[in-house]
């Protein structure tokens, strides 16, 4: 399939992706993504925890874990004094330099974006795809952070794996990223983002989106038919999330037109 279609594809489907992700924030945290900037210094600590160990937890990892994560970046937390000083970015990542956390982490590039994200694995249970998707929430699906969203990283999982092994192939997919397995490196995540420069230019994150349409319309369980239809079963099971959009969503996967088949 070409560049093009998929970069069409992406574009088109973002705002729905952009009002979910921002609905889901809500639905966790309790608070409107829109007004994150403006949040308070208690208010600020409530929403990173809680955007902290819900990106955890949609990583399969166990209670014992994230609780454990959740409390090493409570005590570090702690450090800011004003609301000011927790949204600055700069000021975070100076923090962050400091801070020793549970690994040592030398981040492999002087952007300041790339930086503040390979930092926050210092933390316990935190790897690329979860900074990734942690800065993800906090800069694009929120406004906690003020920064260049197109130099986001775009997280890489198994989702956003299989739709890149159906539109770009077996070889490419093992190429770039290796073989399909449960968490991936900085290599892959970045060779991902590459991926997203080349599909997109800037914005290279919006990749990510592939995700969505992965979770939605593409599904590997036997009992379910090999179409790219809409998941009834993840309507029923996300209503809370999807209940503004349903009228919004594609009936089948919007590469459907392009000969998307689910494999």
């Amino acid at each position: 399939m070409q560049k093009e279609y998929i970069a069409e594809v992406l574009m088109k489907i973002n705002p729905i992706v952009r009002q979910y992700n921002k609905n889901v924030v809500k639905l966790h945290t309790g608070i409107d993504s829109a007004k994150a900037n403006e949040l308070s210094l208690i208010d600020s600590v409530h929403f990173l925890r809680h955007v902290w160990g819900s990106c955890l937890a949609w990583g399969n990892q166990s209670i014992d874990y994230i609780g454990r994560s959740v409390q090493e970046l409570s005590h570090f937390l702690t450090s800011f004094a004003t609301e000011e000083e927790i949204h600055d970015p700069h000021a975070f990542s100076e923090k962050l330099d400091k801070y020793s956390g549970s690994k040592r982490i030398t981040p492999s590039s002087e952007n300041n974006v790339t930086k503040l994200t390979e930092s926050l694995q210092k933390f316990s249970s935190v790897r690329i795809k979860t900074a990734a998707l942690i800065m993800r929430i906090l800069c694009l699906d929120s406004n906690f952070f003020e920064i260049d969203r197109d130099q986001l990283i775009p997280p890489l999982d198994r989702v956003n794996y299989r739709m890149c092994r159906q539109l770009f192939g077996e070889k490419f997919v093992l190429r770039d990223f290796g073989k399909e397995k449960a968490s991936y490196g900085v290599k892959e995540t970045r060779n991902f983002a590459n991926l997203g420069i080349l599909v997109l230019g800037k914005g290279r994150i919006l990749i990510d989106n592939l995700w969505f349409i992965g979770h939605f319309y593409h599904d590997r369980r036997k009992d379910v038919k090999k179409t790219c239809e809409m998941r009834k079963g993840a309507i029923v099971v996300e209503y809370p999330v999807l209940k503004d959009l349903l009228n919004r969503l594609p009936e089948s996967c919007p590469f459907l037109k392009y000969g998307c088949k689910r494999q």
